[in-house]
Formats: C-alpha cells, structure tokens, sequence
C-alpha cells in the first residue's frame, strides 16, 4: 500500500503575491502620478506689460499678461497658474488591489486640453504620458511579483 501526504501551503502564498502585487502596483501610480506633474510643470512664462490706455484706480497705467510662448497642437500643455498641476491625483484602493491616476474635477478643463474642443486643438499630455510609461510601469508591478514566486518556489 502506498501513502502520500498532501500539505496545503496556499494560503500564505496568495498573501505574500497580494504583498508584492500592492507593492508593484503603488510603486507604479506614484510614478506615473509623478511623471504627469512633471509634464506640467513646463512654464509658460509671460510677460507684464502696460496698457497704453486704461489706469488703475490709483491712475497709474495699468498692466496685463501676455504669454508669448504658449504650447502648440499635439505638445503638452504649459504651466501658468500651475492649477491643473495641483490637481492631477492618485488614489490607492489596497482591498480592491486598484489604483487610479487623474484629474479632480476643479480641473477637468485638462480634458478639454487633452481631447481638445471644437476651437482648440489638443495638447495630450495624461494618454500620451501613459504611454510611454507603459513598460516601466508594467516592469513595477511585476518586478516584486516575480520576485514573490521566486521566493515561494512557485517560479
């Protein structure tokens, strides 16, 4: 007669690869989160000039702002308030093992400039940007998994 013993030991390994995949997968939103903020973060720089009509209340001449260099069709879009930089968001959802990067809806006018309208052209910058991280961002969310299976001689 033969026996055999059966030990189940899944339970601690589906833990140690939920571990890593949460690991890999912040590790990841928080690079493409920073990545996106440094795609805004070209500046527009303009430039004061005064209005050969108009006064202050004070009657001094009166200034306005120019921005000579402002992005063109297809590039991102350049900074001068910094609004919609400051509103570009990541959020974590450990239980549902997800997480999200974008915009709030104070600046869903990033859309607009994403997509473009009817009247301006579009200037990608989150789709486009998400791209071509693409395989850096798969590589760390895998990286700590392969690890994890390595090390529970699964791999």
């Amino acid at each position: 007669m033969i026996e055999a013993k059966f030990s189940w030991n899944g339970d601690p390994v589906v833990r140690a690869l939920e571990e890593a995949a949460w690991e890999g997968l912040q590790r990841a939103a928080l690079r493409l989160h920073t990545h996106l903020l440094e795609t805004l973060n070209v500046p527009n720089t303009g430039e004061s000039r005064k209005h050969p009509t108009r006064k202050t209340a004070s009657g001094r001449p009166a200034t306005y702002t120019i921005y000579p260099h402002s992005s063109r069709p297809g590039e991102p879009p350049r900074k001068r308030t910094g609004w919609l930089q400051r509103n570009v968001r990541y959020e974590l959802d450990r239980s549902a093992l997800r997480a999200r990067v974008g915009v709030t809806e104070n600046a869903r006018y990033g859309l607009y400039l994403e997509f473009g309208t009817a009247r301006v052209a579009a200037r990608p910058w989150l789709d486009s940007t998400f791209r071509v991280l693409l395989p850096e961002l798969r590589a760390l969310v895998l990286a700590p998994v392969e690890k994890a299976l390595r090390e529970t001689k699964l791999g």
